[in-house]
């Protein structure tokens, strides 16, 4: 009996991986696409005052989507759809779609209107022309707030059809448009800047509908696509019941989100430097925060909400732990290689054009502190799942409430003496306390996980990160490459390619040489042929 629990474990644990594979595909092409897409804004924006006006703008649009569209509303949808389908069929599940996304369209448009309305009354009243510039190009910007949080719900639906890969292709869409935008205006921009950054809103707005269009697409080959009917009283009530767990779930999971918000604020005390600084930042750490931390959490939450719906609490704590565990082990190298590799890293991304070394050598500050919490990114997306799944939301939002007040003064204080470097520091020191107290409280309730386990994976994996970035250093060193450069100089792409082949390599034979359990799980749910093989 003990055996056949332990090989449920393990193919869980695989199920796992598999699902999130497909997911971080897609999340790679989307996020390595994403970031060419912030390297040529940089070259053609700049990183001052141009570039501070649309990252502004952006900003609050972006921030709604990811507590909206990609956040506790989604969240709390999976689990209720789930229940829906296994009592009441597929029909029901269509018309509570239908019904959610209907009032879900209403508020947003409702937000973007008030948001609108707030941002040209408070136009007068703004001294700071960059600033003043984001608030007239965020009523243009704010309707894609709309689409774009419906395609998460969208998103939300079609996994549960475990269909992961396709729907996490609809990220490109966004970066193909305005990357074609960015190559056909290089010349426009100089003529007309302002006249450019409307260009790039509506372009935003026409990435927002064909995106919804795609996931459309998908909902209906998947036999799930809402039915919009004149008459839907019997599934109404769960408009009560989805926004009931939803809203506290939604300021919760938003800490994370809100943090960069205030980054945002506080930063225009710095200088119109610190903005792009930090957004572009933000692009370098949200690669792999998106590649593991997206794909664990979205595989994570169905798994999960199935677990606690038929009590087996013990997979339930297995799942946090594995997650956590393959968090660190992936993580930690690249939280390691971001930190003592980033300015030639920042330099071939965004170095040119209107983007200077000072820009290179101001998004480098902020990228030290903020590459330190990477592990705490992406550990709470799998850390919520354990509260969410149980329809505990409560929890989470008095956790978030404390942490986003303690950044605040976090960041005030630690941008007196590290301009926006206190900043991210101050995102990571928030990020890192919001872990430790959701660890505490799931815990205390019984749901805690394996934390020996976790730790020895958080050990071993930084350990044999660091012993990895030594020979790669050592080879920088020699070639000569790591040296300050001047504007006349450019760093080459190649020494960065060997620097992290050799990082990688190395990182992957001292995790076989000591044994990291993640390596082999992983390769043993990608290529499952090979090592049963293997084990005959």
């Amino acid at each position: 009996m003990r055996g056949s629990k332990v090989a449920e474990v393990k193919s869980n644990r695989k199920n796992i991986l598999r699902g999130s594979f497909g997911s971080g595909i897609a999340t790679l092409l989307s996020r390595f696409l994403g970031l060419f897409r912030v390297s040529l804004e940089a070259r053609v924006l700049g990183g001052n005052a141009l570039a501070a006006t649309w990252n502004l703008a952006f900003a609050l649009p972006n921030l709604l989507r990811r507590v909206l569209g990609e956040g506790a509303l989604a969240q709390a949808l999976i689990p209720i759809l789930m229940h829906t389908e296994a009592e009441h069929g597929i029909a029901e599940v269509k018309k509570q779609l239908s019904l959610v996304l209907c009032v879900l369209t209403a508020i947003l448009a409702g937000i973007s209107f008030i948001v609108s309305a707030l941002a040209l009354i408070a136009v007068p009243f703004i001294s700071s022309a960059y600033i003043r510039d984001a608030a007239l190009l965020l009523p243009l910007l704010m309707p894609y707030t709309i689409f774009i949080c419906i395609v998460g719900v969208m998103t939300a639906v079609v996994n549960t059809r475990r269909v992961f890969f396709q729907a996490s292709l609809n990220a490109l869409i966004l970066n193909i448009v305005l990357i074609s935008i960015l190559f056909a205006g290089q010349k426009y921009v100089l003529k007309s800047p302002d006249g450019f950054l409307k260009i790039m809103a509506v372009s935003v707005l026409i990435a927002g509908l064909l995106q919804i269009l795609h996931m459309a697409f998908l909902l209906y080959r998947h036999d799930i696509f809402p039915q919009f009917k004149r008459t839907l009283k019997p599934a109404r009530k769960i408009i009560k019941e989805v926004f009931t767990l939803a809203m506290p779930g939604m300021i919760g999971g938003a800490a994370f989100q809100i943090s960069f918000l205030v980054d945002r604020a506080l930063a225009c005390y710095v200088g119109d430097y610190a903005i792009p600084a930090l957004s572009n930042t933000e692009r370098l750490v949200y690669l792999p925060v998106g590649i593991v931390a997206v794909a664990l959490g979205s595989v994570l939450m169905a798994d999960m909400s199935r677990a606690a719906a038929n009590k087996q609490f013990d997979e339930l704590r297995d799942d946090m732990t594995a997650g956590l565990r393959y968090v660190w082990f992936i993580c930690a190298p690249l939280t390691i290689f971001l930190i003592c590799y980033r300015e030639p890293l920042i330099k071939i991304i965004f170095y040119g054009g209107n983007f200077t070394y000072e820009n290179v050598l101001a998004t480098a500050d902020a990228t030290l502190f903020y590459a330190i919490g990477i592990p705490a990114f992406c550990a709470t997306k799998v850390l919520l799942p354990g509260f969410y799944s149980r329809k505990d939301t409560l929890t989470p939002l008095k956790i978030s409430i404390f942490c986003i007040i303690l950044n605040i003064p976090l960041s005030i204080v630690l941008m007196l003496f590290l301009k926006q470097g206190g900043i991210a520091l101050a995102t990571a020191i928030s990020a890192m306390c919001n872990n430790m107290l959701l660890i505490g409280n799931l815990k205390r309730a019984g749901f805690a996980p394996h934390l020996k386990s976790v730790v020895r994976s958080m050990i071993k994996s930084i350990l044999i990160a660091s012993a990895a970035a030594v020979p790669a250093y050592f080879y920088c060193s020699i070639s000569q490459w790591c040296e300050p450069v001047t504007l006349k100089s450019m760093p080459d792409a190649i020494p960065m390619l060997v620097c992290s082949l050799i990082f990688g390599v190395i990182y992957l034979l001292f995790s076989i040489v000591f044994k990291a359990t993640e390596l082999k799980e992983i390769c043993s749910s990608l290529f499952p042929r090979f090592f049963r093989k293997k084990e005959v």
